[in-house]
């Protein structure tokens, strides 16, 4: 016995299944909702958040010194202060700015949240096959990965540009207002560059590296050695043979030295080895084969997931 088209409405509404009578969205706006589950997922371990929080004592300490100088009221005064804390704030020909500096001071914690976040944003929509009930909605592949992206640059920004952009906005406002701002427009793009930079390379670097390996003990150990036995190698082998592009081998610094490029600035290393602008220049270079292969191996293990339509 079939039943009527009234019969059918009401079956479905008592089930509780209404149909969508509202304004589909754009299909992308799938990327929007990966980040905000992504994001969910680390502020609900308390492990990230001593983490978060050692990344924004270094941001807190600038801010209020920065307030507490601005009530004396002495410019000069407060500069040679902020300086002695490397926190340039009238970037100058030849010299780092203290938002580089800021950046770079963020950059061991920013490293560390990755390590241990790699498994719980990515690694575990492997491991515990949700990929595959991510791909049977209305997100696909390129969704899923651009989505992943924005969800580890939005960590990386939270820590390093945001609070830098933060800074620089304070310090104006409590100094000669517009006055400074004018006259350090560049400090802007130079900052959103240099996040850039970062937050492509990385998070690209740690999606790809978390799809494979997937639990955090392989993807810390996998992502120190990238970064840290590299480094040791690199200037090792600079040292010995006395070739500076061993330090190509460097990741980090490729990406440290790819992004002062905004800023002009390429000063001596820490370990005494002198770099300047085609050395930037073949760091990019590297960085662009490393995104480049990254790019193919993620590509590649997210087609392998099988898809429940």
């Amino acid at each position: 016995m079939s039943l009527s088209p009234s019969e059918q409405s009401s079956g479905i509404d008592l089930a509780r299944y209404h149909g969508w009578h509202g304004t589909l969205r754009n299909r992308w706006a799938g990327c929007l909702a990966m980040v905000r589950v992504s994001l969910l997922q680390v502020i609900r371990r308390k492990l990230y958040w001593l983490v978060l929080a050692l990344g924004f004592s270094m941001f807190l300490i600038y801010w209020s010194l920065i307030y507490a100088l601005a009530q004396l009221n002495l410019p000069e005064f407060s500069e040679q202060i902020l300086s002695r804390f490397q926190f340039n704030v009238s970037p100058t020909p030849g010299v780092e700015s203290g938002y580089v500096q800021f950046m770079n001071q963020q950059s061991v914690v920013v490293m560390l949240l990755l390590a241990l976040s790699g498994s719980q944003l990515v690694g575990a929509d492997f491991r515990l096959r949700s990929l595959t009930f991510y791909l049977s909605r209305r997100i696909d592949r390129g969704q899923y990965i651009v989505g992943k992206l924005l969800a580890v640059s939005t960590l990386i920004s939270a820590l390093t540009v945001l609070p830098a952009l933060l800074l620089f906005f304070e310090y104006g406002a409590f100094t000669t207002g517009r006055e400074y701002w004018l006259a350090n427009w560049q400090v802007i793009p130079a900052v959103l560059g240099y996040g850039a930079v970062m937050c492509f390379t990385l998070s690209l670097m740690l999606t790809t590296i978390s799809a494979y390996l997937q639990k955090m003990a392989p993807i810390a150990i996998t992502w120190s050695c990238l970064f840290v036995l590299l480094k040791t190698i690199a200037v090792k082998m600079a040292r010995e043979t006395g070739n500076s592009h061993w330090l190509l081998l460097d990741l980090w610094s490729n990406i440290l030295f790819t992004g002062r490029m905004f800023f002009g600035v390429f000063p001596e290393r820490n370990d005494g080895l002198v770099v300047g602008m085609n050395h930037a220049i073949a760091a990019c270079s590297v960085l662009v084969i490393v995104c480049t292969i990254c790019t193919f191996l993620l590509v590649r293990r997210v087609r392998a997931v099988d898809v429940v339509e």
